[in-house]
This record gives C-alpha cells, sequence and structure tokens, in this order.
C-alpha cells in the first residue's frame, strides 16, 4: 500500500438533518396533552374494566421487589387504560375488575439497570372506585390559544408538539454508524488512491475508505502484537478468531492479518470516539 495522510486525525463530528415525526406520534402526543382538558362522565351499565377505559382509582401498600415504592401511589386519580402509563401487566390485571371492587395486584416490571429476561414484582391493592367515558374537545385554533397559548393556531401547535421530540445522538452499534463515520474520513484523504492498491472489483469508495483507515491506522501508531491481531481476526468467538488466524500464519500471510488487525482497531478507535448527532 502507498503513504496516505489525512487532511485531520481527529474523530468525527457530523450531525445528520432530523427526520420529519411520524403524525401518529404528534397525534399521540397532542392527546395526552389534552387528557386533562377532557370532559369525564360515570360509565352507567354495569360491567367490569375494559382496555381503553378512563378510571377513578386508588392504590395502597405499592411496593417494589417488598420495598416501598411511593411513586405509584394515586388517590381517586384518573387512570387511562393501555395508555403506557405503567406496565401492560399491571394493566391486564385490572380488566374485568368492576367499580367499587379491590384487587391485589402483581405485575411484572423491568428497570431500566436489569439484565435482559429480569423483571422486578410490582405489587399493591387497587380500588377501581369509577369507570369513566372521556370525550375529547374540538381541537380548533380558538381552543388552542386558549389552552396551549404561545401557540397561535392548530397548525402552529402541531408544529411546536412535532418540536418537542429530540432524537439522541445515534448509537455506536447503530448499523449505520460505521458507514457514516468512514465516509466522512474518506473525505479527509490528502492523496489520489494509487489503483495499484485496489483489489479486483473495489470501488472508488471502498477504495478510499481503506486508504483513509490506513492513514488512520498508521497515525494511531497500531503496532499490535500477535494477541490484539488475533482479537481482531473474524469470528464468533475466541477459538475461531485463533484458528483462522493459525490458518493466515499457516500460509504465510501475517503480513496480511496484521494490517486487517490494524484497520480493525483503527475502525474500533474512530467508532469509540466519534459523534453522529441529529441536527
Amino acid at each position: 500500500m502507498a503513504k496516505y495522510t489525512l487532511t485531520s486525525y481527529d474523530p468525527i463530528e457530523m450531525e445528520l438533518p432530523k427526520p420529519q415525526v411520524p403524525d401518529s406520534l404528534v397525534e399521540s402526543q397532542i392527546e395526552k396533552l389534552m387528557e386533562p382538558l377532557m370532559e369525564y362522565r360515570e360509565v352507567a351499565e354495569d360491567r367490569g374494566v375494559l382496555p381503553g377505559d378512563f378510571l377513578v382509582v386508588t392504590t395502597r401498600d405499592a411496593r417494589m421487589d417488598e420495598a416501598p415504592a411511593k411513586n405509584f401511589i394515586m388517590e381517586h386519580s384518573i387512570y387511562h387504560v393501555g395508555a403506557g402509563e405503567m406496565p401492560k401487566t399491571f394493566d391486564d390485571e385490572l380488566i374485568g375488575i368492576k367499580p367499587g371492587e379491590t384487587k391485589d395486584v402483581c405485575a411484572k416490571i423491568k428497570l431500566p439497570l436489569m439484565k435482559d429476561g429480569e423483571t422486578a414484582d410490582l405489587t399493591m391493592s387497587v380500588d377501581v372506585e369509577k369507570i369513566l367515558s372521556a370525550s375529547m374537545p374540538e381541537l380548533t385554533d380558538e381552543f388552542v390559544v386558549e389552552h396551549f397559548a404561545p401557540a397561535t393556531d392548530v397548525e402552529d401547535f402541531r408544529r411546536r408538539v412535532a418540536g418537542q421530540f429530540v432524537l439522541k445522538n445515534m448509537a455506536k452499534d447503530d448499523p449505520q454508524f460505521p458507514d457514516l463515520v468512514l465516509g466522512r474520513l474518506a473525505e479527509r484523504l490528502v492523496e489520489t488512491p494509487d489503483e495499484a492498491d485496489r483489489m479486483p472489483g473495489m470501488p472508488d469508495d471502498a477504495l478510499k475508505i481503506t486508504c483513509a483507515i490506513d492513514a488512520l491506522a498508521e497515525h494511531l501508531d497500531l503496532d499490535l502484537d500477535e494477541e490484539q491481531i488475533i482479537a481482531q481476526m473474524p469470528g464468533e468467538d475466541a477459538g475461531q478468531r485463533e484458528m483462522i488466524y493459525e490458518q493466515l500464519k499457516e500460509q504465510g500471510k501475517l503480513d496480511e492479518a496484521k494490517v486487517f488487525a490494524q484497520r480493525e482497531a483503527a475502525l474500533a478507535w474512530l467508532v469509540n470516539n466519534s459523534t453522529v448527532a441529529y441536527a
């Protein structure tokens, strides 16, 4: 490979245009904002709780794996079944309860720091006091001005609601992330790639990326030892990676193995230190 240089060896910091917020998400958020302004009437028919019902509930002795959970206490509160305020397992426990009845519920809930498959037991007594029907006020320009100022009309209100959704930076494990930062890195390549460095069938953009990542690897001075080279070999586990390395060694291709490992290590550095955000 020829020697290549970059205009900058700093990590990539790039911004992508913010994608349009789906109308369904905007409508869902508007419904939540309007819920306190709904008109509620008690359901007269003798029936149990159904999905989508609004209830008046009081909860007592809320516990999370036997530890007190005061943040789950509700007193004569309006609760919307199935709206995502509580885990679905909690809502499922409420189905069929009639007004005036009390039920001891146990819902499985996943906490943020738990591993996949782990859950905690959320237990409490729930008094279902009333089942309510709810009617949504008509969303008009006058209604928006009265209740959602400084929005001036329905269109302005929807635009402001959509603007509340802020996207986090793209996750490092997003499949697009490496391609995006590598593409931006290739734009920093100073020299025109040497045709001698093109592998058969390699397109121009792939050649530029290869040359750019080699320049970055050289700048990072990635002098990998045998153990580090083996760790960068393709394979599902350590055994496979070591087997591939030994095969390359037997074929007299240790130089190729080292170049591959340096590229992978440089890519890992680039991904770990770069940021892809949404404007």
